[in-house]
């Protein structure tokens, strides 16, 4: 890929801004105006475009600058059949021109020349001094070291007569083991997400096709759906051209407690028909990985009713799941 063509693309963004990157037509028109001859570089940035690169470059967060763009590359190469290598140079060349890159390390401050100093003569030495003879107090010494020893001997006897009581047991059974310490963990007190139902008091959208992601531990989790178009919906993208709409997103938290829910769906006759394709995220981890519930419905037939673990790493992932309306 020439890296020549993201000067003129940070200039597109910096003059002209959302009104440029926001419209994938306008991106077309004006980088063919501009770098006509770089005939695979364009089409690669508009595909960025279209899949929701930039949108979701503007609201990537902190640290997370990396499994973002894999993340996004990845998308291309299953939306758009995109050169894996391409895709990922489409990415970064947004992230630069968007400024929602990594920081710079800043420049190393220079460094000033020593400055040559002339050395004063060292001193003179001072005279040897005439070590006197040291008189060693013997009878102390002995009386002292008699009862160091003397100590040292009644800590022995005493460990050895506590060994004793504790081999004759001391009222207890020798050969029986220590009992297992009882130690609550997050996975003990989870509930079983085969078990996770919605919070009471939350009504969710339903119509044609629905969508229901369940779990409870503070990860945030995030949920995906595909439409048949190519469109994602989740928590950057919240609706779809085609009707689709994430109606509750979640953002749990470590501290947090009960059961999380994320739901998409499309009302009554507007879901396209297609495939649709289903995943999780584990887009803010707390540590661990996280146990969810996920259940797909059409016209209100269960058609996935699935459970899984997602990993306790940031930008790990499901699974995908597929069904057709």
């Amino acid at each position: 890929m020439d890296d020549g063509v993201r000067p003129v693309l940070t200039e597109l963004v910096q003059s002209q801004g959302e009104a440029f990157y926001g419209d994938a037509a306008l991106v077309e028109s004006q980088l063919r105006e501009r770098i006509g001859e770089h005939t695979e570089e364009v089409p690669l940035l508009v595909a960025a475009v279209r899949a929701g690169v930039v949108n979701e470059l503007l609201g990537v967060k902190p640290g997370l600058y990396e499994v973002s763009v894999g993340h996004l590359a990845s998308r291309m190469v299953r939306l758009y059949d995109s050169d894996p290598e391409g895709a990922r140079w489409a990415v970064e060349a947004w992230a630069q021109a968007l400024g929602a890159g990594p920081p710079r390390a800043p420049a190393p401050a220079p460094t000033s020349p020593p400055v040559a100093t002339r050395t004063p003569p060292p001193p003179p030495a001072p005279e040897p001094k005439v070590r006197s003879r040291l008189t060693i107090p013997w009878p102390r010494v002995t009386a002292g070291g008699a009862g160091v020893v003397g100590l040292v001997a009644l800590i022995v006897l005493l460990r050895m007569i506590v060994g004793l009581v504790h081999s004759s047991g001391g009222g207890g059974d020798a050969s029986r083991p220590p009992a297992p310490s009882t130690t609550l963990t997050a996975t003990t007190l989870a509930t079983p997400a085969a078990q996770l139902v919605v919070p009471p008091g939350l009504t969710l959208g339903t119509g044609d096709v629905q969508v229901t992601l369940l779990w409870a531990d503070g990860n945030d989790l995030d949920l995906h759906v595909i439409d048949p178009s190519g469109a994602e919906i989740y928590f950057s993208h919240p609706t779809s051209p085609t009707g689709g709409t994430l109606d509750h997103d979640d953002t749990a938290g470590c501290s947090s407690t009960g059961t999380h829910a994320e739901n998409v769906f499309w009302s009554t006759g507007r879901a396209p028909a297609g495939r649709y394709r289903v995943f999780v995220k584990n887009y803010t981890s707390c540590g661990s990985p996280s146990q969810y519930s996920l259940q797909a419905k059409v016209r209100g037939r269960a058609v996935i009713t699935t459970t899984g673990t997602v990993g306790a790493h940031e930008g790990d992932q499901s699974p995908v799941s597929e069904f057709s309306f």
